[in-house]
């Protein structure tokens, strides 16, 4: 019951993610100098909006206000139907299911972590080479969060500003786990909602946990008919761009199918998010902060090309070893966890036959996108966020894999159960807009359809037959207390 009892007092704590969607007749009423298709503009007056639309991650006082301001009778916490949620990154569901991107990822060299570089800070907004969280702490002081009635604080939710998992320690005779990596405001992505998501499907026969974003069969054979009428290929030299957009039309929205969590948690529709921007950037038509050569730059640079292609990118672990110490007890993730694999590759990995044939150009945007994962999960959020899922998943199971407990339930209920089961008034993403695209090289002209996901598969990686013992792990290398004791934040972190 204790589980349950915080589970519902902190219903309201899925924040922060980086917009709002309002959903009921309060959208209606909103203004539209204030908030903007769910995101906050670039005039907005609020408190603590900042500028080229970005808000503060803290979205406490900015939800109070809206509660206050807009028809205040009319909302969930007051005994009515309309909600106000965040979604990541400007991307919203509409109430047929179809997933949309409003605006382009904010760059989070706005700080979106904590306040102006000229204010004061609070001691988890500082940066840190190594913050050390404690989970079993953790799940108390969500417990006296839920007892007193109070909100998680933009500490609670943001982990402390943890932005990379470096170590795990996991420490059975206290009944904790011990997660460890720098911090600091130029790098987000770690929330309480993926923690809490991932501690609850956790197991010691845990699924592969992702999305897969593909065009449907009926679609791809209306755009090959489509093709194949005679004159398709002279059309298509003639006038590229309108060839697109007809098989576009043909192949229609690509399905989203989400496996292993509830598509409605914010967990997954960052994923799907992140994948979606991934493929964008693969075609060339979003722009990055750090330019990444785009698929069709690889071909250009190819003697031998094909005429179309179905295009497969994935993200997955890479292929890196954990190393451990002689015990099994302490932990080090792999410099970078993830990596974009293309169908080739993915079919190394998985042991899956191949839909088509090779493609270097493919294998070629995925190895130099994985390259760049590291800069952009800090400056777009949705590569943040994505890179934190795997690394805490991964961090998850070594824990289970080390203990040999069947869930992470019986060592944090309340965490889990916060978790379990997502806000039921948040729309399951089901179809995304296809992307299809064309690419005039000297002999001739490529027509590109994409799909692919994201696949978590950490049971595989985080075997005991994968670890890879190391002499220099020692369990010193993570602190199980503060250097300086504080009360200031209850004493579930510490530098």
């Amino acid at each position: 019951m204790r589980g349950l009892t915080l589970h519902r007092a902190l219903c309201a704590m899925w924040i922060p993610i980086f917009g709002l969607v309002l959903t009921g007749n309060a959208l209606a009423q909103s203004s539209s100098d204030s908030i903007s298709g769910g995101s906050i503009s670039s005039n907005s007056a609020l408190p603590g909006a900042m500028p080229g639309g970005a808000a503060q991650a803290d979205f406490n006082t900015l939800i109070n206000l809206i509660q206050q301001t807009i028809d205040p009778d009319s909302w969930l916490a007051a005994g009515g139907t309309n909600t106000v949620q965040p979604y990541p990154a400007g991307v919203y569901v509409d109430p047929r299911g179809h997933m949309k991107r409003q605006r382009e990822a904010t760059d989070l060299s706005v700080q979106l972590l904590g306040a102006p570089l000229s204010g004061p800070r609070h001691p988890w907004r500082t940066e840190s080479q190594l913050r050390t969280i404690s989970l079993a702490r953790l799940e108390r002081a969500l417990l006296t969060a839920a007892t007193e009635g109070l909100r998680p604080t933009a500490e609670l939710s943001l982990l402390a500003g943890l932005s990379k998992i470096q170590y795990v320690k996991v420490d059975v005779a206290n009944e904790d786990i011990l997660i460890a990596g720098p911090a600091g405001d130029q790098a987000l992505g770690f929330q309480l909602q993926d923690l809490a998501v991932v501690a609850a499907l956790i197991k010691a026969q845990t699924m592969p946990l992702g999305c897969s974003i593909e065009p449907s069969n009926e679609g791809i054979l209306a755009a090959q008919q489509m093709l194949s009428k005679p004159g398709a290929v002279e059309r298509l030299a003639r006038n590229p761009a309108m060839v697109v957009e007809q098989m576009q039309d043909k192949i229609g929205p690509h399905r989203v199918r989400v496996f292993g969590m509830h598509a409605s948690t914010g967990t997954a529709i960052a994923l799907i998010d992140a994948d979606e921007h991934m493929k964008r950037v693969g075609f060339g038509t979003v722009a990055t902060r750090q330019r990444i050569n785009s698929y069709f730059d690889y071909l250009d640079q190819q003697t031998s090309v094909p005429k179309q292609s179905l295009i497969r990118w994935w993200f997955a672990y890479a292929d890196q070893p954990v190393l451990s110490n002689s015990r099994g007890d302490m932990f080090q993730l792999p410099q970078q966890c993830v990596a974009v694999l293309s169908e080739q590759q993915w079919v190394s990995q998985q042991g899956r036959a191949p839909t088509g044939g090779q493609d270097p150009a493919a294998d070629a945007f995925a190895a130099g996108m994985t390259e760049h994962l590291d800069s952009l999960r800090k400056t777009h959020p949705s590569y943040s966020r994505l890179c934190s899922v795997f690394e805490t998943s991964l961090a998850l199971q070594l824990a289970i894999e080390a203990t040999g407990q069947p869930s992470l339930r019986a060592w944090f209920p309340n965490l889990c159960e916060l978790g379990r089961t997502p806000p039921s008034e948040v729309r399951e993403p089901k179809t995304v807009e296809g992307l299809t695209t064309s690419h005039r090289l000297k002999n001739g002209t490529v027509v590109a359809v994409v799909s692919g996901g994201v696949k978590i598969d950490a049971r595989s990686i985080a075997a005991r037959e994968r670890w890879n013992e190391s002499k220099f792990l020692a369990a010193s290398v993570v602190p199980e207390q503060a250097a300086v004791p504080s009360s200031a934040h209850g004493a579930w972190w510490w530098d």
